[in-house]
């Protein structure tokens, strides 16, 4: 509890509301005998309305209202002066001791209620003294308060993005012991087809003597063109599943994408067109050839063909096609314009190769666009994608100096589009490449 000399540094501002001229007078004297050393301003009003008025304009420490104020009473003023919002304690005086009276003015928000008869000074001052500490002590509790639910708050928060990092770094785990189930599986995959193709060396081998010997069969010959036909077919499947297990130095080179392309649909057409997917090839004939390195890019143009594949599990529509267009140097406008020549000189523009992929599926929802090129996103079951193809893809676009978008409606289709420079040099693309970061 406060004592007299809690204040004695501070000047205290008092409304204190009575109609009574003679109980003004004496409570203002005990006023000043208790608070002699910091004597308070009393603002004194025998009007209710005056009183209000007053306090919307005035911030005062405490305030005194007497019970009996001639049409009103000290308990209607007190609600009053709360719905105006102000927290200030107030203390209520009345002229006889009622304890329903005093129960009433405690529940309307009264910090104390004393009667008139048995005051004194030193009873009125520690009244003052005390309904000013509650007061600050319940500004200060309710502040804590504040506080407290800030930090509760914020550590909720940190705990969720500790819950979330913690996610982050399971789901990377579990990718780091799938991507090494996957080189394991690769190199186990190159070691049976280096196995598989020597003995088909050897059925093509006895093939061609057969034909050689047996020229004027035409029945076996035909037979045998058959059987050959098939050996050309194994083997090309072959020589690209090698070419995507294989973890060489990074080759940059002049390219036909068209060839590649080709050599990558080869190994998925089968299983495609046993899916009901009709495939498309568009291709635009005398393409410039690209410096890239292919076996990334292969890469990048099974994992397009595998998600479409998956989109259309009800079969539809799969179309690849390439094009040269150009983009304004200064606008990076584009243009749709084919380029036939490679040598064509285009005036202010810069020569790209476009590959479009375009599916029939469902297409892509307008919230997930964004997030299609971060790592680990994925709409896919927890079994079925690991969520870093297209980051992946995306990252080997972006060292070849090109670009990679997407373009979809929800509910019809999506169209992977990526742009490779034509004008590019080998220093404009690094040299190296890291084969385990790339590797799908």
């Amino acid at each position: 509890m406060l004592n007299k000399n809690n204040l004695k540094d501070s000047q205290l501002r008092i409304l204190f509301v009575e109609d009574d001229e003679d109980d003004v007078f004496i409570i203002k004297e005990m006023i000043h005998e208790g608070m002699s050393t910091s004597p308070p301003v009393i603002d004194h009003y025998a009007s209710h309305k005056e009183a209000l008025k007053q306090l919307e304009t005035t911030q005062y420490d405490i305030c005194m209202f007497d019970y009996r104020l001639g049409a009103i009473d000290g308990i209607y003023l007190l609600n009053m002066t709360r719905e105006m919002g102000i927290t200030a304690p107030i203390i209520v005086l009345t002229g006889q001791g009622d304890q329903e009276v005093a129960v009433e003015a405690m529940k309307a928000g009264a910090n104390d209620y004393l009667t008139k008869g048995k005051l004194t000074s030193e009873t009125l001052c520690n009244s003052i003294r005390y309904s000013i500490q509650l007061h600050h002590e319940a500004k200060r509790r309710e502040e804590a308060e504040i506080l407290l639910k800030k930090s509760h708050e914020e550590l909720t928060r940190k705990n969720s993005e500790l819950q979330d990092s913690l996610k982050k770094l399971q789901t990377a785990q579990n990718q780091i012991l799938r991507s090494e189930k996957l080189a394991g599986i690769g190199r186990l995959a190159a070691g049976v087809c280096h196995e598989i193709l020597n003995p088909l060396n050897i059925i093509s081998g006895h093939v061609q003597a057969l034909n050689m010997e047996r020229t004027e069969d035409e029945s076996l010959a035909e037979d045998m063109n058959s059987i050959m036909e098939e050996i050309n077919r194994i083997e090309k499947i072959i020589s690209g599943l090698l070419k995507f297990s294989r973890k060489g130095e990074v080759e940059l080179r002049f390219i036909d994408i068209n060839q590649e392309l080709d050599s990558v649909l080869s190994i998925v057409e089968k299983e495609m067109l046993l899916a009901n997917i009709e495939l498309v090839r568009d291709y635009s004939e005398n393409l410039p050839r690209v410096f890239i390195d292919s076996d990334r890019m292969r890469q990048v143009f099974l994992n397009i063909i595998n998600n479409a594949k998956y989109a259309m599990q009800n079969g539809g529509s799969f179309t690849v096609s390439t094009q040269t267009i150009f983009k304004d140097r200064r606008k990076r406008r584009l243009s749709d314009k084919r380029i036939t020549d490679s040598n064509e000189h285009i005036p202010g523009g810069i020569p790209f190769l476009r590959i479009s992929f375009q599916d029939t599926g469902p297409g892509i929802r307008k919230e997930d666009m964004n997030k299609l090129f971060d790592p680990f996103f994925t709409t896919k079951p927890e079994d079925k994608g690991t969520g870093l193809g297209l980051s992946v893809c995306h990252a080997i676009i972006e060292k070849h100096s090109g670009s990679m978008e997407v373009e979809s409606n929800y509910g019809h289709g999506a169209t992977f589009i990526i742009d490779l420079p034509l004008e590019v040099s080998q220093e404009k693309i690094p040299v190296e490449m890291d084969s385990a970061e790339y590797n799908l």
